[in-house]
């Protein structure tokens, strides 16, 4: 007679089938000198004591909250909306998401990228957004990071970046995402030598209506059109935000998953 195996149990067949993805670290390190979006000052890292001292070593880090690969909560620009320690703790974790490859657009500062390119993005792909996944815009902004374009200095990358039109931060909304991230500092808010543009995502569509935000990604370029997003922010009391270490799990191009 045929031996009988028990079935694998939940936990195992989950890190069975996550053994198969390719993992991307989508965040960049958090350093002084980091470039930053425009409002912000970068973090300070300063050693409490070291090996040579005490046998151990420590540091004191200064920070906003809108540091590197960062969420912003719906309290940044909603009065009424979530802090971030009020975010569900699994909002990111393991969410399907669909990647809108916008990066051929070479978009420039102040540009606005609109419904129908986001569209075209998705239809290119093969994918359809669906309600509770993470919509990931790629520019190609990371292509600025940290110099920017003909010997400019590291602050061009936050003090510039194309944005969202309000119909293409409707047509993300309308579609029900969990959240919506982006490979520049303020997603949808266009830029243009510091001067910030209205964002329609971040005052009307995304946080107002308990959509997140997620902004400064790296590396999308290795990434596939689909996928599962991983990441977790810091449970700060009060907080605007926080910084992510942002996972992007794939099986490569046209996964499927």
């Amino acid at each position: 007679m045929p031996i009988e195996r028990e079935p694998a149990s939940p936990v195992a067949a989950l890190l069975a089938a996550l053994r198969e993805f390719r993992v991307h670290d989508a965040s960049p390190v958090i350093e002084p000198g980091m470039p930053m979006f425009v409002a912000y000052q970068g973090p300070e890292i300063t050693q409490l004591f070291g090996h040579d001292d005490v046998g151990a070593a420590a540091n004191r880090i200064a920070l906003a909250e809108h540091t590197g690969t960062h969420l912003d909560a719906p309290f940044h620009f909603d009065r009424h909306g979530l802090t971030v320690e009020h975010v569900a703790a699994d909002a990111l974790l393991l969410r399907p998401y669909k990647k809108f490859d916008l990066s051929d657009r070479a978009a420039g500062p102040g540009e606005l990228l609109d419904a129908a390119a986001l569209a075209a993005a998705a239809a290119d792909a093969g994918f359809t957004l669906e309600p509770g996944d993470v919509a990931i815009v790629e520019m190609g902004w990371d292509r600025h990071w940290p110099e920017g374009p003909d010997g400019a200095d590291g602050s061009f990358w936050g003090r510039n970046e194309p944005g969202l039109s309000e119909d293409a931060c409707r047509y993300l909304a309308e579609a029900g995402v969990a959240a919506v991230a982006s490979d520049t500092a303020g997603c949808d808010v266009p830029c243009i030598d510091g001067e910030i543009g209205l964002g329609h995502g971040h005052s009307s569509w995304f946080l107002p209506r308990g959509i997140l935000i997620v902004e400064g990604l790296r590396g999308l370029a290795e990434v596939a059109a689909t996928g599962l997003f991983l990441a977790l922010p810091l449970k700060i009391r009060g907080g605007t935000g926080s910084p992510l270490r942002v996972l992007l799990l794939d099986r490569g191009e046209g996964d499927g998953a």
